[in-house]
């Protein structure tokens, strides 16, 4: 674990998730203004027919030509700037993101220098830059570029764009993982604004809203806010839709998971009585807020919710087999987590199934969800991230790493210690934390499998020693040995 939060699941994405990813990712490949010239047409056609295919690193070097070709023009132009876009996107995908950084910040300059702030294309490149630093975990930088980006797109689309929810979305996370939560509530209930003036209250889109700031309000452990945002939007889509439809399966999921997160918080064991100040913190006058609920029925909430979204993908007509194999696997994974893992394995084996000959991106869908240990809970050492947030000066980051197997009835046995992070102390926490995780074991053949050689991170922050350590004192000469007979 490499930050400040709790390793998260990955389920299937969604359709509309699959959608909002592929517009906040850098901006798309764009034609060539020119046709004065042949060459350069069918430089960029091969460029995108790359693209297409997904061979990123062939893409990369074609684009690199179509900028070398713009680079001779005495002064540069439109041309270079989509050509170096271009090449930006393809390094993104290829995962270059030390190239795509450049990239994206050599357009940025030649813009700016090209006196048209109000330029698409800025916004365009600044949004690509964001995305870089997102996905490279430097959210710090994500999130000053994730703010220009949004501000040019309000500047030349308007405040309310629907254009700009993408960016939104990333730039909410971005803010979340840098510990800046208000400012990032901010950013999800302007989301909510967005798709509300553009869709309306009453409107399937903004259940879906409805459900994403609901499942981030279970992310930052604000739980009694999360149910009352899922619970709204699960009464909307039955309103709409009915209680079978099948738009209700993704709030119902985060309901789920809501409850989940909370049953396995360590800081939540007073689960009947509400945290005011989490509460006063992100409570909204225009939701209600859920009141808070026992262990008992957060655990038989979250079931319920699991097994009416495995019903309704279940018995649709037309069911899809990877919707499917999803929410039973959330629902094995849900056992699981409870530490039930013979109830777990059915359920599993069912998931399995459902998911034997359907693909994801070109993986067999088997592969995606059963083909490695799956980390469904981790409470990482108390002391961890005791000095967080201290001056830079007084502290410094150690890394500790266990290797262990994990077993068919996904617990972890026979740890190791890989790096000490210089400290032993750190690493036998790391060993009892381990020991204390649960994961979604590896499957062959629709069976439960032992996995050796599985790896986990933990990060300390640790004071750093600065007491003045005294002179050592010098070595006296040796007394000689007495000779013999003396």
């Amino acid at each position: 674990m490499n930050n400040r939060r709790n390793v998260s699941r990955h389920w299937l994405p969604a359709p509309a998730l699959c959608a909002a990813m592929l517009v906040a990712t850098p901006a798309l490949a764009e034609a060539p203004t020119t046709t004065a010239a042949q060459t350069p047409a069918e430089g960029f056609a091969e460029f995108r027919r790359l693209l297409d295919a997904k061979q990123y690193d062939q893409a990369v070097v074609q684009a690199q030509k179509l900028v070398d070709e713009t680079s001779k023009s005495a002064a540069p132009g439109e041309e270079q700037q989509v050509a170096l876009m271009n090449l930006a996107v393809a390094q993104y995908f290829a995962g270059d993101y030390i190239g795509a950084e450049g990239s994206y910040q050599k357009v940025i300059g030649l813009i700016e220098a090209s006196d048209r702030p109000t330029n698409p294309r800025l916004a365009r490149a600044e949004a690509g830059l964001a995305a870089t630093y997102y996905q490279g975990k430097r959210y710090d930088l994500a999130v000053q570029h994730f703010d220009r980006a949004v501000a040019l797109s309000r500047r030349s689309e308007g405040l309310f764009n629907e254009a700009q929810l993408p960016l939104l979305e990333k730039y909410a996370d971005s803010l979340t993982q840098v510990n800046r939560l208000q400012d990032a509530l901010k950013v999800r209930r302007y989301s909510l604004r967005v798709v509300e003036r553009k869709y309306g209250e009453n409107s399937l889109r903004f259940a879906q809203e409805l459900e994403a700031i609901g499942r981030w309000y279970a992310k930052v452990r604000a739980y009694d806010a999360a149910r009352g945002s899922l619970r709204r939007a699960i009464d909307l889509v039955e309103e709409l839709k009915g209680d079978d439809a099948p738009e209700l399966i993704g709030p119902l999921t985060g309901l789920a998971e809501c409850d989940r997160r909370q049953l396995l918080d360590p800081m939540m064991q007073q689960l009947g009585s509400p945290d005011e100040q989490r509460a006063a913190m992100f409570h909204d006058s225009a939701y209600a807020m859920a009141p808070a609920l026992a262990a008992s029925s957060i655990a038989v909430e979250g079931q319920k919710a699991l097994e009416q979204a495995v019903a309704i993908a279940g018995n649709r007509p037309d069911a899809s087999p990877a919707q499917l194999a999803d929410v039973r696997t959330q629902l094995g994974d849900w056992y699981q987590s409870r530490q039930q893992p013979d109830r777990a394995l059915p359920v599993y084996q069912q998931a399995w199934q459902s998911a034997t000959g359907q693909t994801l991106e070109g993986k067999p869908l088997t592969d995606v969800l059963f083909g490695r240990p799956v980390l469904l809970h981790y409470l990482p050492p108390d002391s961890w991230d005791r000095y967080f947030g201290r001056p830079a000066g007084e502290v410094t980051v150690k890394n500790t790493q266990v290797e262990f197997v994990v077993t068919a009835q996904g617990r972890v046995a026979d740890p190791r210690v890989i790096a000490d992070g210089g400290d032993p102390k750190l690493a036998a926490q790391t060993v009892k934390a381990a020991l204390a995780a649960r994961y979604r074991p590896r499957f062959e053949k629709g069976q439960p499998v032992e996995t050796a050689g599985v790896r986990l991170d933990q990060v300390f922050w640790v004071l750093v020693d600065t007491e003045p350590k005294p002179e050592p004192k010098p070595e006296s000469a040796p007394r000689p040995e007495p000779t013999k007979g003396s």
